[in-house]
């Protein structure tokens, strides 16, 4: 895949590689005007790092929240005090028209002066090489759950040789959620290949994960495990906004977790507590059925409710 990159002639930054995380660490300097493009895992682990260093931090997201589009509105604006408590000036709402040779022309009109520019706005998977090749492209190749590829243009059908995919640009079908997905995260690419590998081999080895990320951002540990649908309900577990006490190395953990109309949890947001984002993964790789009253007790450990219920 490959980063997007905003219109305009100036300088502007992205990571994807090690060689853009060894530039980006060398620009960076006490008193460096930095302003991040984006407040989704990137801009913030940026972020996080730059003011750590004792840069001058500006965060831009076109979006009302931070983290919209992989936790919502409601779940990611709470990640928005974060920000200012670290030191980052969080604007939100603000689109980008330009990066120009000293800073970025805002959608306002506003000129926005920086000494450096890092754009995270995410990817787009590196497909254009395949372009009449015959296999089935829709943002990404399209493969089956054995990640198979097929040679006309829907993706039907198994390619003969055979061909896998895996990593950013496979588009797989998910017989857990009954659609295909395109999956970013390193673990996509890191449990794929086995299952490839053994399609190939003429083995019938599915891959269909319950999607799990994590991202540390602002002293906090935060992980995403499985895929919320439009119609689940948001549960809390443990209270967002409460604030670390000055002494203390650690903001207190709250989970959010979403739920089925069937009553199965089928996503969960961490912060700080990582013991429910390994219970939450068993039960919802088990599609366990557990009682939303006792999920928001953050004192009953996740693990013990599918003996519960």
């Amino acid at each position: 895949a490959t980063p997007v990159r905003l219109p305009g002639e100036g300088p502007q930054r992205v990571l994807r590689t090690i060689d853009d995380a060894r530039g980006l660490r060398d620009a960076l300097k006490p008193g460096v005007r930095l302003v991040v493009v984006g407040a989704g895992w990137i801009g913030a682990e940026v972020a996080t790092a730059a003011a750590k260093i004792g840069a001058v931090v500006t965060v831009v997201e076109a979006a009302d929240s931070p983290l919209q589009v992989a936790l919502g509105d409601e779940v990611g604006g709470q990640t928005a005090a974060w920000y200012g408590q670290s030191g980052v000036d969080l604007r939100l709402g603000v689109s980008v028209r330009e990066i120009g040779s000293a800073g970025l022309l805002l959608g306002d009109g506003e000129w926005l002066p920086a000494d450096e520019v890092v754009v995270g706005v995410g990817v787009r998977p590196e497909t254009g090489w395949l372009a009449g090749s015959g296999l089935g492209l829709d943002r990404g190749v399209v493969v089956d759950e054995h990640l198979a590829a097929g040679w006309d243009e829907g993706g039907v059908g198994p390619a003969e040789p055979p061909v896998v995919v895996v990593g950013d640009c496979a588009a797989w079908w998910s017989r857990r959620y009954g659609r295909r997905l395109r999956v970013e995260h390193w673990e996509c690419a890191q449990g794929s290949p086995a299952v490839a590998a053994a399609t190939l081999l003429g083995g019938e080895a599915v891959y269909d994960p319950v999607p799990y990320f994590w991202s540390e951002q602002f002293g906090r540990m935060v992980q995403v495990v499985g895929l919320a649908g439009e119609q689940d309900t948001l549960v809390w577990r443990g209270d967002p906004t409460t604030v670390a006490e000055p002494a203390a190395k650690r903001a207190p953990g709250w989970s959010a977790g979403w739920f089925g109309p069937d009553g199965r949890l089928t996503a969960i947001a961490t912060v700080n507590r990582p013991m429910d984002a390994v219970a939450a993964r068993r039960l919802i790789a088990a599609d366990t059925v557990i009682d939303p009253a006792r999920f928001e007790d953050p004192s009953v450990a996740l693990k013990n409710l599918a003996a519960a219920a």
